[in-house]
């Protein structure tokens, strides 16, 4: 998924939120902010296994409230939420893409830098996969779930650190996560670095321990990543380099960007993602074509082609996608 229209507000789960966040109240020392945003699209796929076939899907729509009571030097205390809905099921009758909890937690954050505890984006989520500015189908080889503790965390501890041009990440993680994997413990790590001539650079890491044992005979999830993005005038580049051994199953993956704005809110952008799927014995080739325009600062709408290989089909089906939309950011 595409991050833009990130708001510059407290906290790495707040920082995904819309900058255009309707205030419902201010004071001196109390803001409440309600965000989120409106998706519709339609989609149709080849064989349908990147997508639906044929249909329209409100899947993504997001609802969030962010409460912020500020307090004497610089020291504040954050609480948000945030839950996904798809406005638009897709079989007509409400059972599909279920509404669930993306975001919950609070923090407590100052000069110090700022501790979170609860749901929150795991590390990975965080710094990682820049080049994937996709709206839809990109972001294949940034291998991230929850189970791993690269997506998102259930029970998590947070400390985040930003300090003249660097970003510094560490968590901590326990507990049950999806696809009935239960996590003992997880820790990552995180830096990021952004410069004032166009270049950023990240890495992340990040290890756990599952409960049991998976059916490769191993209970440890370790990834990696490596990350750059470059941007001069209208052109941005991207490129990440990741790590995987998801209990037993290694892979390894690829991925890369390349994106130009027009004047008046108009882009186009191609992305290339190649993961290596050693375990299974299989490789896969992902190309990913788009264009979207900013019809308001809050209103987006975009279209999107993918076309994704794999060689020998032992860890997925050949398979392509379009898809059309548009998204109210508030």
């Amino acid at each position: 998924m595409k991050k833009t229209v990130v708001a510059a507000v407290i906290g790495s789960v707040v920082a995904s939120a819309s900058a255009m966040a309707a205030e419902v109240y201010n004071s001196d020392d109390l803001s409440v902010n309600v965000y989120g945003n409106l998706r519709a699209r339609y989609e149709t796929t080849d064989n349908g296994h990147m997508g639906a076939d044929s249909t329209f899907t409100g899947e993504g729509t997001e609802l969030g409230l962010s409460v912020n009571y500020f307090m004497d030097n610089n020291m504040y205390i954050n609480g948000d939420v945030l839950k996904e809905f798809n406005i638009i099921p897709e079989d007509g009758d409400g059972s599909d893409d279920d509404d669930f909890l993306k975001f919950g937690s609070v923090a407590i954050g100052g000069n110090f830098g700022e501790f979170r505890m609860g749901r929150m984006s795991a590390v990975q989520d965080s710094l990682a996969g820049q080049y994937d500015i996709t709206w839809e189908y990109g972001g294949t080889a940034n291998i991230k779930s929850d189970e791993a503790a690269t997506d998102r965390l259930t029970n998590g501890i947070q400390y985040k650190i930003d300090i003249s041009d660097f970003t510094v990440m560490a968590q901590y993680h326990t507990g049950t996560e999806s696809n009935g994997v239960d996590i003992d413990q997880a820790f990552a790590l995180g830096a990021a670095w952004t410069s004032n001539f166009g270049l950023g650079l990240s890495g992340t890491y990040t290890q756990s321990e599952r409960t049991a044992k998976s059916v490769y005979g191993d209970d440890k999830d370790t990834s990696w990543t490596l990350n750059a993005t470059y941007e001069w005038q209208a052109l941005s580049l991207a490129a990440m380099y990741s790590d995987y051994d998801f209990a037993g199953d290694e892979q390894t993956g690829i991925g890369a960007m390349a994106r130009y704005d027009f004047d008046m809110g108009f882009g186009v952008y191609g992305v290339y993602d190649y993961v290596d799927y050693d375990t299974l014995n299989d490789k896969l080739n992902q190309y990913t074509i788009g264009a979207d325009y900013w019809v308001t600062s809050q209103v987006v709408s975009y279209m999107e082609y993918a076309d994704q290989s794999f060689d020998k089909r032992n860890a997925g089906q050949d398979d392509n996608a379009f898809t059309i939309g548009m998204r109210l950011y508030f």
